[in-house]
C-alpha cells in the first residue's frame, strides 16, 4: 500500500477519534465506548497532534477541553465521522436486513413513557440495528444534527420533512386528591381561581389561557396562572402529585397515576387542547431510498401505537 495513502487513512482515522473523545468527554469513556484501552486511544489523539504539529485538547484532572484549533480540526473531523457513518448505511441498504445506527430523537416525557417500552421488542426483532436515542425538550434539526428520525407532537409536518402519523395524542386535567379536597371543579371557568400548571418556557408575568371544546363543538377559554413555570411535563407532573395545583398534560405521562387513583382527572365533557400538536408523527428527511433501518422502526412504532377501533 503507498505510504501517502496508508498516513492518510490513518489521519482519517484519528480524526474519528478525536470527535469520540470530545463526545464521550474523556479519553477513558471514548475507550470504553470503542471496547479499546486507554492507551490507544491517547496514542491516536497524540499522533493527530504531532502531524498537525499542534495542541488539540486542553486536559487536567477534570475536564477535557478543545483548543482553538482543536476545535477547527473538530468541526471537519464531525464531517468525516458522519460521511463515513452515511456510507455505512448506504452500504447497509444493499443488504434486505436492517442494519446500522439508527439515530432518533423525541421530546424527553414522551421517550420515557412512549418509547423507552417498547424499544426492547423493536432491538429483539431487529438485532442489528442500533438505537441512538436523543431526548430533547427542542426543536431539533434533522438535517442539521444528523438524525434519521423525529417523533414530535403536532398538527402536520413541517416544511420540508416527510411524516406518517403514528396516534392522537390527548390531554387531560388533572390533580391529587388531597388538593381537590374540598373543591368543585365542574367547569373550565372553575380553573381561573386555581394554581394551574403546564409546560411552560419562560415565567408567565400574566395569565395565559387553557382552551377547551366539548362534545357538541362548542370551545371555551379561560385565563389561568401557576406558581411554577417548568418546561419539562414530567417535573409538571411531579408538582401536580404533589399538590402544587391542577395540571394539564399528555395523557400518556399521567395514564398510570390516573388509573392508580394518585391522580384524578377533571372536566370530563371537556377536551382541553394541549401545549403542542394533537398527534404524534414519525418525521424524516424525504429521500429516494428509504434505509431499511427507517423504514422498519416507522412501521413498528405504527403498528405498536396504532389505535384499537
Amino acid at each position: 500500500m503507498d505510504s501517502t495513502f496508508a498516513q492518510q487513512t490513518q489521519q482519517l482515522a484519528d480524526m474519528v477519534m478525536l470527535t469520540k473523545v470530545v463526545d464521550e468527554g474523556s479519553f477513558s469513556a471514548a475507550a470504553r465506548a470503542l471496547g479499546l484501552t486507554k492507551s490507544a486511544v491517547s496514542k491516536q489523539i497524540q499522533r493527530l497532534e504531532s502531524s498537525y504539529a499542534t495542541r488539540l485538547l486542553n486536559r487536567t484532572t477534570r475536564k477535557l477541553s478543545l483548543t482553538e484549533a482543536g476545535r477547527v480540526l473538530y468541526e471537519h473531523a464531525e464531517q468525516v465521522a458522519r460521511l463515513g457513518s452515511a456510507a455505512q448505511d448506504a452500504l447497509a441498504q444493499l443488504s434486505s436486513q436492517p442494519a446500522g445506527v439508527l439515530r432518533m430523537t423525541s421530546s424527553v416525557t414522551y421517550g420515557k413513557h412512549v418509547l423507552a417500552p417498547l424499544l426492547p421488542a423493536f432491538c429483539q426483532r431487529y438485532p442489528d440495528v442500533r438505537v441512538a436515542l436523543t431526548l430533547v425538550d427542542r426543536f431539533v434539526d434533522l438535517t442539521e444534527e444528523g438524525f434519521d428520525l423525529a417523533i414530535r407532537l403536532t398538527a402536520q409536518p413541517p416544511d420540508g420533512l416527510t411524516g406518517r402519523p403514528l396516534h392522537r395524542c390527548d390531554f387531560v386535567v388533572c390533580a391529587s386528591p388531597t388538593f381537590l379536597r374540598g373543591k368543585r371543579i365542574r367547569h373550565p371557568q372553575d380553573l381561573g381561581t386555581q394554581p394551574c400548571l403546564s409546560f411552560s418556557v419562560g415565567m408567565h408575568t400574566a395569565s395565559h389561557p387553557w382552551h377547551f371544546k366539548d362534545a357538541q363543538g362548542h370551545t371555551n377559554s379561560v385565563a389561568v396562572r401557576g406558581p411554577v413555570a417548568v418546561n419539562s411535563s414530567d417535573v409538571v407532573r411531579e408538582l401536580v402529585l404533589a399538590g402544587m395545583g391542577i395540571g394539564l398534560l399528555p395523557r400518556f405521562a399521567v395514564q398510570a397515576d390516573l388509573d392508580a387513583g394518585t391522580l384524578r382527572p377533571l372536566l370530563p365533557g371537556w377536551q382541553p387542547e394541549g401545549a403542542f400538536g394533537p398527534t404524534a408523527w414519525a418525521l424524516w428527511q424525504g429521500q429516494r431510498h428509504m434505509p431499511p433501518k427507517i423504514r422498519v422502526m416507522i412501521d413498528y412504532l405504527a403498528q405498536a401505537l396504532a389505535e384499537p377501533g
